[in-house]
């Protein structure tokens, strides 16, 4: 086979791919379940582990406290009363004096996850038969807990999460992220989740249980874990329980986030991902047809059937990457659509090498090495032949 002929296969099976997930998407998003509301409701405890600032903070915080629920209580958790988000999330509770609301501030970091050791903290507080736990840029309508509590219903279920749609783009950066998300990320989640059948939790919003959450040993084995939610399924399902993806969709806000931010938060991820996928890990690298376009352009020697298939095959990408945005809460034009999907292949496509190679990451100020399902160590900290030479240093003289 030529070199045009291998690059077009790639792309072929891009496309294909790509479509098979946006399917698996679109599915997931028409299959409601329609469990009856519990009567009497749980009681359900949001717990908020929050950390600096988030794009449109006050307005993501306050929509929960604007659930239309029976019986909720909302527990933030900070690792310092100085933290900004600390007056934010007060001034907000000040505002709804009917709803219970409860602030833990506990700086302990006994795990290298400073959100697990938050949500750890706050946990000790809640008094939920659930726990909600979600993020400080998540946003959702007053009806969430009404539609995603049914699907506890089932007792076999001890944990559901949920997709979610990028909004509020305030930048450039933003803007690439927010197709990355939305039009990558997302329907491979429902992917693994409706055609491999692997438990996908997403942790910008996770439902679980009060006896699933004992069943497993609370947070405590998670917390040297970057990637505590997908784990969190992990474990759950280990100790009897299914962990679902619910087909109702939550909202995060994109803001106004810089290159150096997006490109490091994703370059974690993509480590994440690595770590936790193995050899399923090089799926990824059909996730930009970019390179591929380029790759069989320039080795057509500019034959006519290549350049018609490639074209061809372009055309396929981008219908479906419009059915993946469709529907959304913000439309995406077309116009947009051509001129930014360049960019963010381009960055899809450094992503995939960025996390096969990645071993360290920076995150909330600590630099750390990713082990195996993704065992966080401290950069300093010797590991392997490192580690056994400062065990045996530690052996004192006789």
């Amino acid at each position: 086979m030529t070199a045009a002929g291998v690059f077009l296969a790639a792309l072929g099976l891009s496309v294909v791919l790509h479509a098979v997930a946006v399917a698996a998407l679109r599915r997931h998003r028409r299959r409601a379940r329609r469990s009856p509301f519990p009567d009497p409701a749980p009681m359900v405890s949001v717990v908020k582990p929050l950390c600096g600032l988030d794009a449109e903070l006050e307005e993501n915080v306050a929509s929960f406290f604007r659930l239309d629920y029976p019986s909720f209580e909302i527990v933030f958790s900070f690792a310092s009363a100085e933290d900004p988000a600390f007056c934010v999330a007060r001034r907000i509770a000040d505002r709804y004096p009917l709803v219970p609301t409860v602030f833990v501030v506990d700086g302990r970091e006994p795990g290298r996850n400073a959100k697990v050791n938050r949500l750890a903290a706050a946990l000790r507080r809640a008094r939920g038969t659930l726990f909600l736990f979600s993020d400080g840029d998540v946003r959702v309508r007053p009806d969430f807990l009404r539609r995603v509590v049914p699907e506890m219903a089932d007792p076999s279920v001890g944990l559901v999460s949920c997709l979610f749609r990028s909004i509020r783009a305030a930048s450039l950066a933003s803007r690439l992220e927010s197709l990355y998300l939305d039009g990558i990320l997302r329907p491979a989640t429902a992917a693994i989740a409706g055609v491999l059948r692997m438990p996908c939790v997403v942790g910008k919003s996770i439902l679980i249980s009060r006896a699933a959450l004992i069943a497993i040993g609370g947070m405590q084995p998670l917390r040297d874990h970057l990637a505590e939610d997908f784990l969190l399924g992990k474990l759950a399902e280990k100790a009897g329980y299914r962990a679902v993806l619910s087909s109702e969709e939550i909202r995060t806000v994109a803001g106004a986030r810089t290159i150096s931010a997006v490109w490091q938060r994703h370059r974690r991820w993509a480590i994440l991902r690595k770590r936790l996928g193995g050899v399923s890990y090089l799926s990824e690298l059909f996730s930009s047809p970019l390179p591929f376009v380029i790759g069989a352009a320039a080795t057509s020697g500019g034959d006519p059937r290549i350049v018609a298939a490639v074209l061809g095959l372009g055309l396929a990408r981008l219908g479906t990457e419009a059915l993946a945005l469709a529907n959304g809460p913000e439309r995406v034009g077309l116009g947009r659509l051509l001129v930014l999907l360049p960019f963010r292949d381009l960055g899809a496509a450094a992503l995939f090498w960025a996390g096969l190679f990645g071993r360290r990451t920076r995150w909330r100020g600590r630099r750390l090495r990713v082990g195996k399902e993704t065992l966080l160590r401290d950069e300093k900290e010797p590991t392997g032949k490192g580690r056994r030479a400062a065990a045996l240093a530690a052996i004192p003289a006789r």
